[in-house]
């Protein structure tokens, strides 16, 4: 909801790469939150990860987190939504299970996945999903096997600069209207 709409402000506790031992050494506020808030619900969990490792988010992507690593911004999607749309999000906003995230930060990849090909070619090979039947955007079925064009290098940077007027534009309007 917060790409889809407006950001909620909301933040969340990542706490990926860190020991339990050192979460309560450095951060004993947030240690006690977790262990009050969250432990007791994953102490209930079927998965021995989620019991394990109870302050970690349930699956931290460390491959993905890996390939976003170097990047200022990487592009995304909602998994389910009655558009697909893709946007830029900033490299220190931690993406939930609910968006399919791509690892480029080029604006020719945000171009060419707006584009009306892709859009046609998503549709056809997502599924749908949801009360309203909304379509699905599945990165093995829709992303992995999609022909992104040969384009020469002046093409690429046409695509590339419309591509970034695009993502500016909508986060131009959103932010103008309310109502959006």
């Amino acid at each position: 909801r917060d790409l889809t709409q407006f950001p909620r402000g909301k933040m969340v506790i990542d706490l990926f790469g860190l020991e339990v031992d050192e979460v309560r050494e450095r951060f004993p506020k947030v240690y006690q939150h977790i262990l009050d808030h969250v432990k007791p619900e994953r102490d209930q969990k079927d998965r021995e990860r989620f019991r394990e490792r109870w302050w970690e988010f349930g699956w931290p992507r460390p491959d993905m987190r890996k390939a976003l690593q170097e990047l200022s911004q990487y592009i995304a999607t909602p998994y389910v939504s009655k558009h697909h749309f893709f946007q830029f999000l900033e490299h220190s906003m931690l993406p939930d299970d609910a968006l399919v995230v791509i690892a480029s930060d080029d604006a020719f990849h945000l171009g060419v996945l707006s584009s009306r090909i892709h859009e046609t070619w998503a549709l056809r090979a997502g599924g749908n999903l949801g009360v309203g039947n909304d379509p699905q955007y599945n990165n093995t079925q829709c992303f992995d096997p999609f022909p992104f064009p040969a384009a020469t290098e002046s093409q690429k940077a046409t695509i590339r600069d419309l591509g970034s007027q695009l993502d500016a534009h909508r986060k131009e309007q959103l932010d103008a209207h309310d109502d959006l």
